[in-house]
């Protein structure tokens, strides 16, 4: 349903998620890891990764799983 007036109620917005969010902005010499984890009250994160550094990815996305589960106590496969 729209509304043709504005609303004085406060919008909804979901920051309780059972994921962790990644985005990756890919160039030749840097990758840009942004992330969004639970228990971080939706604020984002940004990391950089050396392009091509599969392996320092990697290490980077398990290290925002073990602390997603740190702070949540919840399981993120």
């Amino acid at each position: 349903m729209l509304l043709d007036h504005p609303s004085a109620g406060l919008a909804a917005i979901r920051t309780q998620f059972g994921a962790i969010f990644v985005s990756l902005e890919l160039s030749r010499s840097t990758w840009l890891v942004t992330s969004l984890s639970p228990g971080k009250g939706g604020k984002m994160s940004r990391h950089s990764v050396k392009a091509g550094d599969i392996a320092d990815l990697l290490k980077l996305l398990a290290e925002l799983k073990r602390k997603a589960q740190a702070r949540t106590g919840e399981s993120y496969a």
